[in-house]
């Protein structure tokens, strides 16, 4: 049975390849940024209806289908749709056509490859064990994600999903093979800004002023220790500020001063001791230095935790169909995230990496 699926299985693949190159090319020239999806999700909607998969439309630009069993096992598939703010600078025939936008990051392979699986399982109701749906969802790119919207709006429940798995491609595993790994897989995210208010003034008499801009400098570099002396050292933990904003002339010291950041750690117990380390020092040296500190707390994504009975799934799936060389154990989590994390708390689960590194073709460069 297993030798006679699998074949069925590479045999429509075969057949749809041409179909689904030219949807994901489709898909990559029309990229919109979070909750902006309407094109997208009109394309991928009259896919799925040409391979006579129900869905519908949810929180907002997101898609259900599901295709429906009698038996009661339920197992989703989860793609991302949303693109980047990033202007394309290639010179393919299919490049983006929406000027600042580009799917940078990958999520058009992976709605093609979805709409592929969910082509291939409507063809071949005998081999499915149960139901299946598929969740197409927006905003992953934009904390706090899609997936929880999606998750509100119901996709994992009724009936209620028992495994849920996703993909990344990843330029750094080679094309062919693909990448597991049980437990951490990316990070959870703190994301943070703190605005230091102080009192300005003329940049020639800085006595009579509360300098935010040196409290803030103070502040930069004191969150750096926070790793260092606050975190256990066989803990991986990151703390990064991205954007600093403050002032409006250099002989003029301002009121103010915003700095925007983000914190980076493989467990919510790490994150929740950054959380309260982070307010600690910035109301501490805020104090010190005769000014106020203002932190926003901004919701992330939490730690994304693969179980390990899904990855024996995923990996005998790949063996049957590729052979055991096919895939290969991932050795270190990534601190980048994702929110497919937020499905891995509902129902277990686990997101492989795809293999898309390739020389020849030039498939090197990184994420974004």
């Amino acid at each position: 049975m297993v030798k006679q699926y699998t074949e069925q299985v590479n045999a429509l693949v075969d057949e749809l390849l041409p179909q689904l190159v030219s949807l994901r090319r489709e898909l990559h020239q029309i990229p919109e940024v979070a909750w902006e999806e309407k094109k997208t999700s009109a394309r991928l909607s009259r896919w799925l209806k040409e391979v006579d998969v129900d869905h519908k439309l949810v929180a907002g630009t997101g898609i259900l289908g599901q295709l429906q069993a009698g038996a009661v096992r339920v197992v989703a598939v989860r793609s991302d749709i949303d693109a980047l703010p990033i202007g394309e600078q290639t010179d393919l025939p299919f490049k983006s056509q929406h000027e600042g936008r580009m799917h940078a990051c990958g999520h058009d392979v992976h709605m093609a490859i979805v709409s592929g699986c969910a082509a291939v399982l409507a063809r071949l109701p005998e081999f499915r064990p149960g139901t299946v749906k598929f969740i197409f969802q927006p905003a992953e790119e934009a904390p706090p994600g899609g997936a929880e919207e999606m998750i509100k709006a119901g996709v994992m429940a009724d009936p209620r999903v028992e495994m849920v798995f996703g993909l990344h491609v990843n330029p750094e595993i080679p094309t062919g093979k693909i990448g597991l790994r049980d437990g951490p897989l990316m990070a959870g995210v703190l994301d943070f800004d703190i605005c230091i208010i102080g009192e300005g003034g003329h940049a020639a008499l800085p006595h009579k002023t509360k300098d935010p801009i040196v409290c803030a400098a103070a502040l930069v570099q004191s969150l750096q220790t926070l790793v260092a002396r606050n975190i256990d050292p066989l803990e991986p933990a990151v703390v990064s500020i991205g954007k600093i904003d403050g002032g409006t002339a250099r002989n003029i010291l301002p009121p103010e001063c915003r700095l925007e950041a983000t914190a980076r750690a493989l467990n919510q117990k790490t994150l929740s001791l950054l959380q309260r380390r982070i307010t600690a020092l910035a109301h501490g040296i805020a104090k010190g230095y005769g000014c106020k500190a203002e932190l926003t707390v901004l919701k992330g994504y939490p730690p994304l935790l693969n179980d390990p009975r899904a990855n024996r799934f995923l990996a005998g799936a790949v063996e049957q169909s590729l052979g055991r060389r096919a895939w290969l154990s991932i050795a270190n989590p990534s601190m980048g995230a994702e929110d497919f994390a937020s499905y891995l708390q509902h129902a277990p689960g686990a997101m492989f990496h795809l293999g898309i590194r390739n020389a020849k073709l030039g498939s090197t460069r990184g994420w974004h």
